[in-house]
């Protein structure tokens, strides 16, 4: 047997019988260390029972897809071969996140709860109430979770334990990220916050000229963020306080990526911008044919970003020239992401793309 069917293999051992040790299946966002320059190959496309909710999950050497029907999809990256897929029977609101055995999903409406299901033992071991339908976050047995109407939350992901909980009494539209010992917090009035993570104390607090509604993007030095104004923003990262500012025109992505010293940011006037992180400079823009609705991906000078247009289009992140593009079979309203070295990128009409080198 080659060595990718035994790993292969191996995956839907773990995916099914939950065999793996702690953390196999944490899916969490990390840069590639080594991509495929564009052109890129498809390798394989998959359909989905319905839409996407939110981008692939890097679970690698798995990709993992939930769906706006409920489903969560496991497929081996490489070869799309379907390993596993539990429908929850509950309107899923978020993208779920997953944790050795822990898948841990969210749910709205009239009994709104955040769930902790074992694979294991296909049960649920514990359950949060509240519509918390934004992306969590772990750093080792902390699960931080944020409901859009200002609570954040730090509980034990194993056991569901509350270690503290902080009422901001603010709107909040885009996820937290962590920097050190801080999770940073923007709001829907333009406050961004420090929140320490020991017991979430405010560490320090800025604010800006409109709602945060592109996830903070976390650097060496800098926080980026957009705002609703169609601004981007370079904050201190360490204090919060502003280093520059940029208008973009238009409600920028949900989420921003940046390669060799340059951020790339799509926006609803249907533009790609790549500005300098260090200075704000906008360097260029790359217009499409539609809305640009999902985060870029980034990788080795090279942006990749889909557009309510159908297409994929791989543009060079120093001077925004088009690489390569590749048409989809729909818009793609949903973020793109790296698993490994296979891209993937899901389309409104239920196909979940991926793409790399042969």
């Amino acid at each position: 047997m080659k060595t990718h069917q035994i790993v292969c293999a191996l995956c839907a051992f773990c995916w099914i019988f939950s065999g793996c040790g702690r953390g196999q299946f944490y899916a969490v966002e990390t840069p590639p260390k080594i991509v495929p320059e564009p052109p890129l190959s498809l390798l394989w496309e998959r359909k989905l029972d319905a839409a996407p909710m939110g981008k692939a999950l890097n679970a690698a050497p798995l990709v993992m897809q939930m769906s706006t029907g409920a489903s969560l999809y496991a497929f081996d990256a490489y070869s799309g071969e379907r390993l596993g897929k539990k429908t929850f029977d509950r309107g899923i609101c978020g993208s779920p996140a997953l944790v050795g055995d822990i898948v841990l999903v969210g749910s709205q409406g009239k009994e709104a709860s955040l769930l902790a299901w074992n694979r294991r033992s296909k049960k649920a071991i514990w359950q949060q109430e509240g519509a918390f339908c934004l992306p969590p976050v772990v750093r080792a047995d902390t699960l931080l979770v944020t409901s859009e109407r200002g609570l954040v939350r730090a509980v034990n992901f194993s056991t569901g334990s509350l270690f503290w909980e902080r009422h901001l009494e603010v709107l909040i539209r885009v996820a937290p990220v962590l920097r050190g010992s801080n999770l940073i917090v923007g709001d829907g009035r333009g406050g961004i916050r420090g929140l320490r993570l020991a017991d979430g104390q405010e560490t320090w607090l800025d604010s800006v000229d409109s709602g945060v509604r592109a996830r903070p993007l976390v650097g060496s030095e800098h926080i980026w963020l957009g705002t609703a104004a169609g601004q981007i923003i370079a904050l201190d990262g360490a204090t919060g306080v502003q280093q520059w500012q940029v208008d973009i025109g238009g409600l920028p992505t949900g989420e921003m990526a940046s390669t060799e010293g340059v951020l790339g940011v799509g926006t609803a006037d249907r533009s790609v911008y790549g500005i300098e992180a260090s200075t704000g400079t906008v360097r260029w823009a790359f217009k499409t044919e539609g809305v640009v609705r999902g985060g870029p991906a980034a990788g080795a000078g090279v942006f990749y970003v889909g557009s309510s247009d159908g297409y994929l289009y791989a543009l060079d992140a120093s001077s925004g020239d088009l690489l390569w593009k590749f048409r989809l079979d729909g818009p793609v309203l949903e973020g793109i992401s790296w698993v490994g070295e296979t891209l993937l990128v899901a389309t409104e009409k239920k196909i979940l793309y991926a793409f790399g080198r042969r």
